[in-house]
């Protein structure tokens, strides 16, 4: 599988699919106790078998749907620095999809995740019949609420004590994008 730019961004860095060969990439960087904290299903430690099986999973998806909705997000090398994805969309099924992101700590701060969510989703609205785009977010997150904002998200409700992590009950926003609120 090449690592042929799917979607090009700003300053060299692309979107491209995940392949095998990501997996020590990610081991480096979910390795990432911030990283944990602010998501919901990356386990910590992150170990290599997590990798492959994750890698495993996106493969498979690839292999049945014939497209991948979960890309890599790479430097100017090809090196993955992180994901953007819509795991759950099913062309064809639904009308929506929920989105989630991270990005490495390294990376922070330079407009590289707010960068490849506007480019992921405009791809999402355009090449799918998607009408509606979600993400939830921990109420804590303030990163990806800013990213979620800085692309048209709207705030359309707070999940009360919705997400449970380590024992610990946690709110979160649930954020909406309608294709006609966006530019294309």
């Amino acid at each position: 599988m090449s690592m042929n730019p799917i979607i090009t961004l700003p300053d060299g860095y692309f979107l491209s699919v995940v392949q095998a060969s990501d997996a020590e990439a990610l081991v480096e960087y979910l390795n990432d106790k911030e990283i944990y904290n602010t998501t919901l299903t990356i386990p910590y430690p992150y170990k290599k078998e997590d990798a492959e099986s994750w890698i495993g999973r996106k493969l498979a998806y690839r292999e049945k749907v014939g497209r991948d909705f979960t890309f890599a997000i790479r430097d100017a090398n090809g090196k993955l620095i992180g994901i953007v994805a819509a795991d759950n969309y099913e062309p064809g099924k639904s009308h929506y999809t929920e989105i989630g992101y991270w990005l490495a700590r390294p990376y922070w701060g330079r407009g590289i995740i707010t960068g490849a969510v506007r480019a992921f989703v405009r791809y999402l609205f355009l090449e799918t019949e998607l009408k509606r785009i979600t993400a939830h977010i921990f109420s804590h997150n303030t990163g990806s609420i800013r990213v979620a904002e800085k692309n048209g998200f709207v705030r359309e409700g707070l999940l009360r004590k919705h997400y449970c992590k380590d024992g610990v009950y946690y709110d979160g926003y649930l954020y909406g994008l309608l294709k006609e609120d966006m530019e294309l």
